[in-house]
């Protein structure tokens, strides 16, 4: 499916307005979500955002106080959970520890009196599809966290849903395995075309996994977008912060020229397209690995002026920091009072740049984001 486009057929989930309060407090704010069938949907955002909240609404966890969800055509909202045709992947996994890895995979095809040869062949398709048939008799005690997490992926995938419910299942896990866990997890899903509701809180996983992700803040979708859409061209300075780093500079228009600003900054001018007036207070923004060191990215020789002319950037920074990531190195600069300057570059060029020395960087206009300053 393209970055960021829902396929024309109607929404197989649909979340109209759905609202939830605790108390004072607005957790879920009249919330609406169209997901295609077969589509995979991270809701992506910091603590307290209600993404957790929305996912316990879609498993019957919990009641909305408002809106209405449906799912392959049948409204949610009176069904209680185990009527719902909906599976759970928690993030503890919630296996039962005196089960073994095939009976709990089947548990839930129990618990719906699915007849036993069935039950058995389905629980058989689903060691094999998660490649632990060779640990069928095991407990599930036993298995390391990769593995519990394929049981449990496997026990939710067996009463074949008509969504599977994901809350930040890989978060237990270390770096490495988590990564390797992404590949299989998504592969399997985009396999069986299911349909999936993905909860987490980071970034790089939802980047990774997602066809959509929906950036939520304060219990309302933010963006909704395609993973490349959202890193590209993010729909606010939250969406911007949230989702990757990047060199953020306040600044005012100090000139208007067509579709072309000068924005002054900390670092000097800065050119950006855009539709703001003269004295406008923005925020104009840039991803780090746009960021060159030198006077490169369309500037000819160095200085402001220069890059101005040749349609790009540059501006001398004061390095702080620099980070070694392994593929690369991050060089942190400063700026102005609650202004940042991030640049990726290769390790080459990073081992060369000296913390307190002075530093030349550049970046094309086109590569430039811009926002209006949020109040307070």
């Amino acid at each position: 499916m393209p970055d960021g486009v829902v396929p024309p057929q109607r929404a197989y989930l649909q979340i109209d307005r759905v609202a939830k309060r605790f108390g004072r407090a607005t957790v879920l704010d009249a919330l609406s979500l169209d997901v295609a069938e077969g589509e995979f949907i991270s809701l992506l955002g910091p603590s307290g955002c209600g993404k957790t909240t929305l996912l316990r609404i879609l498993a019957g966890l919990l009641t909305a106080d408002a809106g209405r969800v449906t799912l392959a055509g049948r409204e949610l909202g009176r069904l209680p959970p185990h009527k719902r045709n909906v599976g759970v992947v928690f993030q503890n996994y919630a296996l039962f520890p005196h089960l073994t890895v095939a009976e709990n995979i089947g548990f839930g095809l129990r618990a719906r009196r699915v007849p036993k040869a069935e039950a058995s062949q389905r629980v058989a398709r689903g060691l094999e599809m998660i490649r632990l048939a060779h640990l069928a008799d095991r407990p599930v005690t036993q298995l390391s966290g990769g593995q519990q997490q394929r049981v449990a992926m496997a026990r939710a995938l067996a009463v074949n849903p008509a969504l599977i419910l994901l809350d930040e299942p890989l978060s237990a896990l270390d770096r490495k395995l988590r990564e390797t866990m992404q590949v299989e997890l998504r592969t399997l899903l985009r396999t069986l075309r299911m349909t999936a509701i993905f909860v987490t809180h980071d970034q790089e996983e939802a980047l990774a996994l997602s066809d959509r992700i929906a950036v939520m803040n304060a219990g309302r979708i933010e963006q909704l977008d395609g993973p490349r859409a959202i890193y590209d061209r993010p729909a606010s300075p939250f969406v911007l912060d949230f989702v990757g780093l990047s060199t953020m500079l306040h600044g005012v228009v100090e000139r208007v020229d067509g579709a072309m600003l000068e924005v002054v900054t900390a670092l000097g001018p800065v050119r950006v397209r855009g539709q703001f007036v003269r004295g406008a207070r923005v925020v104009v923004a840039v991803r780090p690995e746009k960021v060159a060191i030198g006077a490169g990215a369309g500037a000819a020789q160095s200085g402001a002026g220069a890059g101005a002319a040749a349609g790009g950037n540059t501006a001398t920074i004061r390095v702080a920091d620099r980070t070694f990531l392994g593929r690369s190195c991050l060089v942190h600069g400063v700026a102005g009072e609650g202004d940042r300057v991030v640049i990726e570059t290769s390790n080459d060029a990073g081992e060369r740049v000296v913390p307190g020395s002075d530093l030349l960087v550049s970046w094309r206009a086109e590569d430039t984001l811009l926002f209006p300053q949020v109040a307070g």
